[in-house]
């Protein structure tokens, strides 16, 4: 499968972007929701931050790391960076001191930008403030010339910079690496353009498409949700915060902006589909696409939306390596399919699929998938033993270069490729690749463990497990044991310090063994069956530790009641007697939130009281269930215990399940209360409140 030519010579994208500015100048290029730029305001907006960035030392070839930036701002110092000749690169937040230090080496920055002052702790790279820059988003388009006349006109072009621009990075975006080291991807000015043009044309995005920016900014799939969209004079839509909505708030947020594209990791999209599957609902009637990647789709999922008649799915695959995306599935899915193909090559890519000679096999054969043409990247920024080992060529007469990507594939009939797993033990976490190797590392540093083994939650497909063989007698003969959450935090403590957030397991257990091969090695598939069905026990102990709470409570409550029957009489008898000589009794006036608090008007089984006594135990049984910890106590922190963020978007669509009609109840509110009594408080306070109203962006779940 041939790529078709996209390479567009020197300084095409500084072309592109002029073509771009030129046709579209008055048309809306960037929006949160409350401001808006235009495509001429942006091209004089990320002038200014290249001049500012150009004066603190930013140049062709050099990198510049963003950090602290909310999403539009963000757009703006990425077209800013690159108008600068400079490549850009985005710290997530929450990233752990060792790790934030550990990326700006990895790619040699010489600035670390972003708004006010520098990062605490931060020493390395000089800091600079693009606070002005940003803030002067009035650019009226007498500022923006349109021809080539001022040095920064635009993105720079050959003639600027002193040299062909086409070979220069434009960004870079990092990867898990087995030694904890994390591997840094510099992406081309070429490879860049090309992919811009190459996903436009294959989604049909035109001046009237909106894509929502969504992606974690340090994630490349930020490159996807705002070059191509921006390649064809269409709107990126930003949030005005760096978390990601819950399925609700998502759902307001794609109507009440017009989006026409969104693209969720493969977990998200099943919460938001989840979501939609509860209400009976529907996507916005603007929604025209959802791009849904990162790891397998059920294609029992994919169906279920396709007869639900939502917006269109389209399946992509691809890799950081490779410029973002390569492929694309758009369906429908046959009846029979046993996956959801990854798809098609984009004209920018090759796709192939190979044996371990790197021979192209026959279709059908299941082979490694390998990558090629001009989305490439060079290899890894400072680690040439893993780009000779990953960047290979092929064996057949004038061979290019290929990705050897790891990924297990088969071409089908049609052409497209069929995932089929892979070749090695690298995870899929969350649309993050991770080396298991690099939290195995940090785990076994811990004087108590011998040996740790990191897999996938085959329930959640969203976290992960962690198997570990203690370095003393003290370990289960047979079986697993969770460990316990003293000996969870402090087995943790090297892992959240170095890692993100989404790299811990969430949970974690002891085994006297690890099961083995007939090679002598790990047997990982057996171990992951056994951690399931230590889990399917656990929580089906979390279930009857809460069926026994609740018929412990309704026996408890029926002793009371026969108990107080006597006395209840006598007082109501005095009480009847006492009302009958004064008169008929008023009528007692109903409970407005009872009567009003509930979707259409108060339809529906209203569930238990959010006020009543019974609402602890609610809520701690769909904590128990969800963390699958039947022990979890009343004050167990929700994340600590094993929790995320995409688990809270769960918990919250079962709470107002079993609590209808509460306002304002979302995955924020788990962040904000993350004890089961701490949120059974808040539910039983929020009988109290009104109805919020909800804004156009509502607050957006907290990264992990």
């Amino acid at each position: 499968m041939a790529a078709s030519g996209t390479a567009g010579g020197p300084d095409a994208l500084s072309r592109l972007w002029r073509e771009v500015r030129a046709a579209h100048g008055g048309r809306p290029a960037l929006t949160d929701g409350h401001r808006t730029m235009t495509y001429r305001q942006l091209d004089a907006a990320a002038r200014a931050v290249a001049g500012r960035l150009t004066a603190a030392g930013a140049g062709p070839g050099r990198y510049v790391m963003l950090h602290g930036l909310a999403p539009m701002d963000a757009v703006v110092a990425m077209l800013g960076t690159l108008a600068a000749g400079a490549a850009f690169a985005v710290l997530e937040e929450g990233l752990p001191d060792a790790a934030r230090a550990a990326r700006c080496a990895r790619v040699d920055a010489v600035l670390l930008a972003g708004r006010g002052s520098a990062p605490h702790g931060t020493v390395t790279p000089p800091w600079c403030d693009l606070g002005s820059q940003l803030d002067a988003s009035a650019h009226e388009s007498a500022s923006a010339p349109d021809d080539d006349s001022a040095p920064t006109a635009g993105l720079p072009s050959a003639a600027h910079d002193g040299g062909a621009a086409c070979d220069r990075p434009a960004y870079a975006m990092f990867t898990s690496g087995s030694t904890g080291e994390p591997k840094a991807v510099g992406i081309g000015r070429e490879a860049l353009h090309g992919f811009a043009l190459a996903a436009a044309g294959r989604l049909g995005l035109g001046p009237e498409d909106r894509w929502l920016q969504l992606a974690s900014l340090g994630f490349d799939v930020v490159v996807e949700e705002v070059f191509p969209v921006l390649a064809r004079g269409g709107t990126v839509v930003c949030r005005p915060g760096t978390g990601v909505p819950d399925p609700e708030d998502l759902h307001g947020i794609l109507g009440a902006l017009g989006v026409t594209t969104v693209e969720l990791s493969t977990q998200y999209w099943r919460e938001y589909a989840h979501w939609l599957d509860v209400r009976g609902g529907t996507t916005p009637a603007s929604l025209r696409r959802v791009l849904v990647g990162g790891e397998r789709m059920d294609p029992d999922d994919w169906r279920r939306w396709e007869r639900a008649g939502r917006a269109a799915l389209v399946h992509v695959y691809g890799l950081t390596e490779c410029t973002v995306t390569s492929t694309m599935y758009e369906g429908p899915l046959p009846d029979d399919a046993p996956e959801v193909p990854i798809g098609t090559p984009l004209a920018n890519a090759e796709v192939s699929v190979r044996d371990s000679a790197r021979r192209p096999v026959t279709p059908g054969t299941v082979g490694e998938i390998h990558i090629g043409g001009p989305s490439l990247a060079p290899g890894y920024l400072g680690d040439p033993e893993q780009t000779a080992r990953r960047f290979v060529t092929g064996p057949e007469p004038g061979g290019g270069r290929l990705y050897a990507t790891g990924d297990l594939g088969r071409i089908l009939p049609d052409g497209a490729v069929e995932f089929h797993g892979r070749a090695d033990d690298q995870i899929k976490i969350r649309g993050h690749r991770l080396e298991p190797a690099s939290v195995e590392r940090l785990l076994t540093a811990d004087p108590a463990v011998a040996q740790a083994v990191v897999l996938l939650d085959a329930r959640t497909r969203g976290s992960l497990l962690a198997c570990l063989v203690p370095a003393g007698p003290a370990a289960p003969a047979d079986g697993v044991l969770p460990v316990t959450a003293g000996q969870r935090a402090r087995l943790l403590a090297r892992v959240t310090a170095e890692l993100p957030g989404w790299a811990a397991p969430q949970q974690l257990f002891w085994t006297g063994a690890l099961p083995k091969n007939d090679h002598g090695k790990v047997d990982r598939r057996a171990l992951a069956a056994t951690l399931l069905t230590a889990q399917a026990t656990i929580a089906a102990q979390a279930t009857n530790a809460g069926q026994a709470t609740n018929a412990g409570q309704a026996t408890n409550a029926g002793q009371a009641t026969n108990a107080g029957q006597a006395t209840n009489a006598g007082q109501a008898t005095n009480a009847a007697q006492g009302t009958a000589a004064a008169g008929a009794a008023a009528p007692a006036d109903p409970d407005p939130d009872l009567t009003t608090g509930l979707p259409d008007g108060g339809a529906g089984a209203p569930g238990p009281d959010p006020g009543g006594p019974d609402t602890l135990d609610a809520v701690l049984r769909h904590f128990r269930v969800l963390l699958a910890d039947p022990a979890l106590e009343p004050d167990a922190d929700f994340f600590a215990s094993g929790g995320q963020s995409i688990l809270a978007m769960r918990l919250v669509t079962e709470l107002r399940a079993a609590f209808p009609g509460t306002a304002g109840l979302r995955a924020t509110t788990v962040f904000d209360h993350p004890t089961p009594r701490r949120l059974a408080e808040w539910l039983s306070s929020a009988r109290t409140r009104s109805r919020a109203v909800p804004a156009p962006f509502p607050p957006a779940v907290r990264k992990d």
